[in-house]
């Protein structure tokens, strides 16, 4: 199977052609061409390099494993702060020991979280898998919701996650590089 440099590195390949065929078919479906900013290509860019190695995330050694499991841990102090902890709306406690339970509870649940995605998932299961990556694009398309390159976007990551399904597919890392299966 392909590693990491081998997923990265096609997805940093293939990119300049999956933008100019998405520029391309752009004009052709709706008669114009799309204009981007820098930031929101640089942002397509950076999707689709993360979708290029992202169905590694369920391989416990693998770095985009790592990455995810960190953002699980940010992501669940950020709601936790944002929603407070729901269950402490209807508790008064002092400022200082509220925010102090709060980032507790939250990086014990995103520890937890990430515990238990490492025990339930295996390698090549569900995440290698088409359906994964069109979830992930909806979720992005939605995430994006006010961004007029939400498309661009979610077809981005979608098919740098095709691109690694095709690469683990199709050809396997060799000691002279990369060989068709």
């Amino acid at each position: 199977m392909p590693n990491f440099k081998t997923h990265i590195s096609s997805g940093v390949i293939t990119f300049p052609v999956f933008y100019l065929l998405f520029l391309y078919l752009g004009k052709v479906i709706t008669g114009y061409y799309f204009h981007f900013n820098a930031i929101q290509i640089t942002l397509g860019f950076s999707l689709f390099i993360l979708g290029s190695d992202f169905p590694d995330v369920d391989h416990q050694n693998a770095l985009i494993n790592k990455v995810f499991r960190i953002l699980l841990l940010i992501f669940s102090v950020y709601y936790a702060f944002d929603n407070k902890m729901f269950f402490l709306k209807y508790i008064k406690l002092p400022f200082l020991f509220e925010s102090t339970l709060i980032l507790i509870l939250s990086i014990v649940f995103g520890i937890v979280i990430g515990y238990i995605f490492n025990k339930t998932t295996k390698h090549r299961g569900i995440w290698h898998s088409i359906f994964m990556a069109i979830f992930w694009s909806i979720l992005i398309y939605f995430l994006n919701y006010r961004s007029f390159a939400k498309v661009y976007y979610s077809i981005s990551f979608l098919f740098g996650d095709i691109l690694h399904l095709f690469l683990d597919k199709f050809f396997q890392e060799g000691k002279n590089g990369l060989k068709l299966k």
